[in-house]
C-alpha cells in the first residue's frame, strides 16, 4: 500500500464497490452466514438506484471508499439512523490484512465522534452451529464488544450485535 486515502464515495464508484463485494463475499462463503444474494452491493443497477446524492444512499446511509493509487480497494457504509451504525464493510481480497479495514473503521469512528456519538454499533452473524462469521475476530480486535445476545432471523443464522465506546 503506497498512499491509502479514505474519501466519500460517489456514484462513479458503484462499479468498483460492486466488483469488490462480489469478489470478496461469494455465494459459497456466505452460506449459513447471510441472506441469499439479493444485496444492493452486488448489483450495479440496484446500487445506482439507491444513490441519492454525494455519498448518500436514499436510506440515509453514507458510503466511504478506501483508495490506493486511485484504485478503490474497500468500502464502508455508515448511518446515524440505525442501531447498526456500520452497516457494511468490505475490503478487496488481495488487500485484506494490510490495515485497510482498520483505516475505514477508524475513519467512520472519528466521523461518528465528531457528530456527537459516544457509542458506535455494528453486527456480524453466526451460523446454526454457533460459528461466527470471519469478521467477528476483526471487530473484537477493533475494540468492539460482543453484547452476548444472539438475535434469531428468518434464515439459518443469528445476528451478533457489537458495540464500542468512543473515546
Amino acid at each position: 500500500m503506497h498512499s491509502l486515502k479514505i474519501r466519500p464515495a460517489t456514484v462513479k464508484d458503484v462499479p468498483s464497490i460492486v466488483k469488490i463485494r462480489k469478489e470478496t463475499v461469494t455465494e459459497e462463503n456466505i452460506i449459513e452466514f447471510g441472506v441469499p444474494e439479493d444485496n444492493m452491493y452486488t448489483s450495479i443497477e440496484k446500487l445506482r438506484e439507491m444513490w441519492a446524492f454525494e455519498n448518500k444512499l436514499n436510506n440515509d446511509f453514507e458510503v466511504f471508499v478506501a483508495e490506493d493509487q486511485d484504485m478503490v480497494i474497500g468500502f464502508i457504509v455508515f448511518t446515524v439512523k440505525s442501531d447498526d451504525n456500520i452497516d457494511n464493510i468490505v475490503v478487496a481480497k488481495k488487500e485484506q490484512g494490510k490495515g485497510v479495514g482498520r483505516a475505514l473503521v477508524e475513519y467512520v469512528e472519528s466521523l461518528a465522534k465528531s457528530r456527537g456519538f459516544h457509542v458506535i454499533q455494528t453486527d456480524t452473524t453466526e451460523n446454526s452451529k454457533g460459528v461466527a462469521w470471519k469478521a467477528y475476530g476483526f471487530w473484537l480486535k477493533m475494540g468492539y464488544e460482543d453484547s452476548g445476545i444472539r438475535v434469531s432471523t428468518e434464515y439459518d443464522f443469528k445476528v451478533i450485535p457489537l458495540a464500542k465506546k468512543l473515546k
